[in-house]
């Protein structure tokens, strides 16, 4: 028993040490900026960004869902910085119908880094933005936040 609960301890006492030496080595980068994208096609965009992730962007409307209050998309993004960073992300994307305003949306992007490089090489993580899509007229306007680490 003693033996038992020792090596219980143990491996409690190296988990902990662990977590908390990977915590102290961690490197985290904040980022922020805003984005502003126009409609290719129906199903590819492009953005000049502004901030941490200044440069451009690609997306890529995967799939499409039509919601009670508005639609979802499964997007993928690639982003490109002017310090020659990139990141490929994972997206899904919430849009909410703005009453009185004929095919506008409120839109909420949850970014997941899949592939990083350049400046961005190693970063993982998840980010987010919030903005305006005018799918009349093909435009975004967005901010976007977040944290990566490596």
């Amino acid at each position: 028993m003693k033996y038992t609960l020792g090596a219980i301890l143990l491996a409690i006492l190296f988990s902990v040490n662990g977590v908390g030496v990977q915590i102290a080595y961690a490197e985290c980068l904040a980022i922020g900026g805003t984005g502003l994208g126009s409609a290719i096609d129906e199903s590819n965009l492009v953005a000049s960004l502004s901030g941490a992730l200044s440069g451009g962007a690609r997306a890529r409307i995967k799939a499409q869902k039509e919601t009670s209050t508005g639609l979802t998309l499964d997007l993928e993004h690639y982003f490109f910085t002017a310090t020659g960073g990139m990141l490929h992300t994972a997206d899904t994307a919430t849009l909410t119908a703005i009453p009185g305003k004929h095919k506008t949306y409120m839109l909420e992007i949850a970014y997941d880094v899949l592939e990083s490089s350049g400046s961005f090489g190693g970063y993982k993580g998840r980010f987010q933005s919030v903005g305006l899509f005018d799918i009349g007229a093909g435009k975004v306007v967005l901010r976007y936040s977040g944290e990566l680490c490596k």
